[in-house]
């Protein structure tokens, strides 16, 4: 299990070491930053926890025990972000896009590197 986690742990230091490294450079762009580290801090728990539900899945006997964990863990995931979107977007003064988009980047990764 620990050699599944690696991934997931390497690209979270490597996304949060690229997001303080080009701190200055991202603002220029106007991505806020601290919606990054926010939502990539995020993003790798849910993973973590989803990843903790596809392994338990894993030991499963019975087939619909497995499809069970595997379904929570995608639900789990998709509800947690969702609402956390709902949140940023209903609490901020302005929605930064690219930041947003950005974060749906690091979804994308974090889940591959969750499923292979």
């Amino acid at each position: 299990m620990k050699k599944k986690l690696l991934p997931l742990v390497i690209a979270f230091v490597v996304i949060t070491l690229g997001i303080f490294i080009g701190k200055s450079a991202l603002e220029a762009k106007h991505v806020d930053t601290t919606v990054l580290l926010i939502g990539n801090a995020v993003i790798f728990a849910i993973t973590l926890l989803a990843h903790l539900m596809y392994a338990a899945a894993m030991k499963s006997e019975k087939s619909y025990g497995f499809v069970r964990q595997v379904y929570t863990g995608f639900i789990l995931k998709f509800f947690a972000l969702l609402v956390l979107a709902m949140v940023y977007f209903y609490f901020a003064k302005e929605v930064n896009k690219p930041a947003v988009f950005i974060c749906m980047v690091i979804y994308l990764l974090y889940n591959f590197l969750g499923t292979s």
